[in-house]
């Protein structure tokens, strides 16, 4: 009959050695692959997202705005929307959105806040993130290239190149993008402000 109570034996001195190699080897290595995996998605890979549906994070079956609504770090912009009128419009039409999370719009300076509050300057804030047409990452001259939006400004596309992130004038997009049912929303970092607001 097995001994029920019996105890583990203690880690050895040498068994704990071994253990901390093995942990610290580990850790070395996702340090130094940490670069590597930012290299994974080409930069114009932003505006052209994996078509694969198996991969729900980056698809959705549905519309812009309904997407937008089931994801919690859009709350903001997805009230937002709708305040402007604008969520009817994104269920419809084909758009690339450049989708400023929750954290965007709450860092948004005080005096910017302000002028975005006001009735007139919102909807034009939000069109301001609106291109009326998907972007395709395979046009290779994206790096430097304008946009027009649906506001009737342009905003700048660059490619960083320290790092390769897409920057939309000053604003950093986040791979990767996701595919909507009528267009790409892309994750941005701040809210964009049209020129002369």
């Amino acid at each position: 009959m097995l001994n029920q109570n019996r105890q583990k034996a203690p880690i050895t001195k040498s068994q704990f050695k071994k253990l901390a190699c093995a942990v610290g080897i580990a850790g070395v290595t996702t340090l130094i692959s940490f670069p590597v995996l930012a290299k994974f998605y080409p930069p114009m890979a932003l505006f052209q997202p994996s078509a694969h549906r198996s991969y729900p994070y980056r698809n959705s079956e549905k519309s812009i705005a309904d997407t937008l609504a089931e994801n919690k770090k859009f709350a903001n912009l997805y009230h937002e929307l709708k305040q402007a009128g604008l969520v009817d419009e994104l269920k419809k039409g084909n758009y690339t959105i450049f989708a400023p999370t929750n954290q965007a719009f709450n860092t948004l300076p005080k005096n910017d806040f302000n002028r975005y509050n006001q009735p007139q300057n919102r909807a034009r804030v939000l069109k301001y993130h609106l291109v009326a047409s998907k972007i395709t990452g395979e046009d290779k001259d994206l790096n430097g290239k304008l946009v027009t939006t649906v506001e009737g400004g342009q905003i700048k596309i660059t490619v960083d190149p320290q790092d390769e992130t897409v920057k939309l004038n000053n604003a950093i997009g986040k791979h990767p993008s996701i595919q909507a049912s009528n267009g790409v929303i892309i994750e941005i970092d701040k809210v964009l402000l049209p020129p002369g607001l």
